[in-house]
């Protein structure tokens, strides 16, 4: 089942729910489907936002035929107006990169414009940032989603990090938020991970 927690509405969905998501976007057969797979994949995986998501250039993710080792995000393109630094070291969001890029080499029928916009719409722009809310929100309607939205990504991100122990003060930083306050608002939780922490306490 999907979880909400304390910021927003946007649910959580477990792990096998984002699965249940990408097969979904592999199974549709539209040609979008590469571009949808990353965008969902940055988004739970390495935590942007959709802001960030439709502003993203090729080259900020790909240069000299490799997936960079670091995506910046600079000020004008992020929340609060704060640079950030995200490494790509995930195999999965490698592979999901590289896989997007030649599958968009193979439609153009030559090499991916640097300077051009990583997720192209329809007419072959810059998504705007509700452009970008829109098309995340239909991918998960696709999937029987329907109370999971741009935002999701973002709060599974922080929670996964959470769980598996990391800092918070480390998990604010990959988040771009300026007070762990914020980031703890995005922590959500589950009546199973409660019971399992009750019954781990011993005298």
């Amino acid at each position: 089942m999907s979880r909400s927690g304390k910021a927003g509405s946007a649910a959580v969905l477990t792990d096998e729910q984002l699965q249940m998501v990408l097969k979904t976007i592999l199974g549709s057969g539209r040609t979008h489907a590469s571009r949808n797979y990353l965008i969902i994949v940055l988004s739970y995986l390495c935590g942007l936002r959709s802001q960030e998501l439709a502003s993203l250039k090729v080259i900020d993710v790909w240069i000299g035929g490799r997936v960079v080792d670091t995506l910046r995000l600079i000020r004008n393109h992020t929340k609060g107006n704060r640079h950030r630094d995200i490494p790509l070291t995930n195999p999965k969001v490698v592979s999901a990169i590289e896989q997007h890029i030649s599958d968009q080499s193979q439609v153009r029928g030559r090499f991916v414009e640097p300077s051009g916009p990583l997720f192209k719409s329809q007419k072959g722009r810059f998504f705007s940032p509700n452009s970008m809310v829109h098309l995340i929100k239909r991918i998960y309607d696709d999937a029987g989603f329907r109370n999971a939205s741009s935002h999701s990504g973002r709060r599974k991100f922080a929670t996964t990090l959470i769980e598996q122990g990391a800092d918070i003060n480390c998990v604010k930083l990959l988040m771009g938020h300026s007070s762990i306050q914020t980031t703890a608002l995005y922590y959500s939780t589950s009546p199973k991970r409660l019971a399992n922490l009750m019954s781990s306490l011993q005298m």
